[in-house]
């Protein structure tokens, strides 16, 4: 049995000392809001812009899908997304589960967008000169997970869905364009990280629409 195996059944253990419950029924789905997320400084060194082919790392084998339920931009350019979360592998995977940003964690799944209908990012340095940040990925939600915390986890069964209701943060652009979800899973440790998996999405056709004015 290797490590992950190992605190997968861990955790499941912990939770059974504890009285929780863990339902891993290939029929159950979590949802998870994290439309609140407060947005994080922009990463210009990871997470990556990801592939543009649909499909998963070995050690990550999950099926990521992006919703985007109506398209409507929201005043600041914003849209609500969902992202969709499938286990296709054989074995049980632990996913964080907690949206709390000030959660320790010792695992991180950061779940983001590109598409050429995201504004141009730009930042003020001291000097007052906005410079475009080239290279920088805005975050749509940062999901994180502690072995010692049953409640910050879920054992996602194979074949098992979960849902990470978003906002995309990022602003785009009115118009019809491709977009595409990609997720990222780190091992935190010490101040630093190991990513553990990738997964990227098959690319969306949406039509993004302007919130219509206010009758007045």
């Amino acid at each position: 049995m290797n490590r992950w195996k190992l605190l997968v059944a861990f955790v499941a253990l912990h939770c059974l000392c504890l009285g929780v419950v863990v339902t891993v029924s290939p029929q159950a789905q979590l949802t998870i809001d994290a439309t609140k997320q407060p947005s994080p400084p922009l990463r210009a060194n990871g997470p990556y812009a990801g592939s543009a082919s649909p499909g998963h790392s070995a050690a990550l084998p999950i099926r990521l899908e992006l919703l985007v339920p109506t398209g409507e931009l929201r005043t600041d350019g914003t849209v609500l997304v969902d992202f969709i979360i499938t286990n296709v592998g054989a074995d049980p995977i632990m996913m964080p589960s907690s949206a709390d940003q000030n959660l320790g964690g010792t695992e991180m799944l950061t779940l983001w967008l590109t598409s050429n209908a995201v504004k141009d990012a730009f930042v003020n340095l001291r000097t007052g000169r906005p410079i475009r940040m080239s290279g920088a990925v805005e975050t749509s939600a940062e999901l994180r997970g502690r072995s010692d915390d049953p409640n910050s986890v879920h054992v996602l069964a194979p074949n098992e869905t979960i849902r990470v209701h978003a906002s995309s943060r990022v602003a785009l652009q009115p118009g019809t364009d491709l977009l595409v979800a990609h997720a990222e899973l780190l091992r935190l440790s010490h101040g630093t990280s190991e990513r553990i998996g990738t997964a990227d999405s098959e690319a969306v056709t949406k039509t993004l629409s302007p919130v219509a004015p206010t009758a007045r």
